[in-house]
């Protein structure tokens, strides 16, 4: 089946809580053989693992991260995402707006998959959408 949505960072974390935002719960149990991550966001999660004490919780969160893996197809950050990073960062740096690598790989990966990119901070990607055909939705609020 062809993914559709990539999800970012804030979402796989936002999976990991106790008690997740209902109405991202509610979207993933209705998409997730529709969803896949970026190995951007899968690199973001193994930091923040790896940032933390040793400990149950570090534990639990390496554990948390294998099962993404599993879960969901991780999408390659390949020569295709790296042509529309260049051009997307060098837009939006001539426009003085530079944007954070990590966002630009992610919105790169889902430009270059033709991927809906859903984030809890759709303004952070918002002057890359507004020069690329970069698709945004929030499952925080819908």
């Amino acid at each position: 089946m062809d993914k559709r949505f990539l999800l970012d960072s804030n979402l796989i974390s936002e999976l990991s809580k106790p008690q997740p935002n209902a109405n991202v719960l509610t979207n993933i149990q209705r998409f997730e053989p529709l969803c896949a991550i970026s190995a951007i966001t899968l690199q973001e999660a193994l930091f923040g693992v790896e940032l933390l004490p040793d400990g149950s919780r570090k534990n639990r969160l390496k554990e948390y991260v294998e099962i993404v893996k599993q879960k969901f197809d991780v999408i390659p950050y390949d020569a295709t995402a790296a042509a529309y990073y260049a051009e997307v960062v060098a837009k939006c740096n001539k426009a003085g707006q530079p944007r954070p690598i990590c966002d630009s790989q992610i919105a790169a990966t889902a430009l270059a998959n033709d991927l809906i990119l859903v984030t809890r901070n759709t303004k952070d990607f918002e002057p890359i959408a507004k020069i690329t055909p970069l698709k945004l939705e929030n499952w925080f609020e819908t």
